[in-house]
């Protein structure tokens, strides 16, 4: 039968958010013979920690909720109105037109690539082309083969 250890969260985030994780693995080892995975799990599910990944370090929820990066009502309501720019910008000519508009196509061709690779690769040593289905079926997607 598993006896419930009381554990001092607060100086568990203290010590990983000011030591690192090698002190908080030593801690936990040393003061609750618990490892780092197990207190870290009892900290997600009994606690109200998390991981903020911005600043790299565990938080309260409440703490998260304060720094919101989105503005209240009242701070949008406050805003003075955007001016309008009453500038007129000349579509460009020429060259460099079609220059950016290659540009442009180059951008969205290599944005297709970097997603196809998540699914596709090719092995030219043994000439197979390597389609990883689950993570298609995961995403939402269905694989026709012709």
């Amino acid at each position: 039968m598993k006896t419930h250890i009381e554990i001092d969260f607060d100086e568990f985030v203290n010590e990983i958010n000011k030591n690192g994780k090698t002190a908080s693995r030593a801690l936990v080892r040393d003061k609750y013979n618990l490892s780092f995975e197990q207190v870290k799990r009892m900290l997600f599910n009994e606690t109200d920690y998390h991981f903020d990944s911005y600043t790299r370090l565990y938080k309260h929820k409440a703490q998260a909720s304060d720094n919101g990066e989105f503005m209240s009502l009242e701070e949008l309501d406050n805003q003075a109105p955007y001016k309008t720019i009453k500038h007129r910008i000349d579509a460009p000519t020429g060259a460099s037109s079609n220059s950016n508009f290659d540009e442009l196509v180059k951008e969205l061709i290599k944005d297709r690539i970097m997603e196809l690779s998540k699914y596709v690769s090719i092995d030219h040593a043994s000439r197979c082309v390597v389609v990883k289905s689950d993570s298609l079926k995961l995403d939402g997607l269905d694989l026709v083969v012709i």
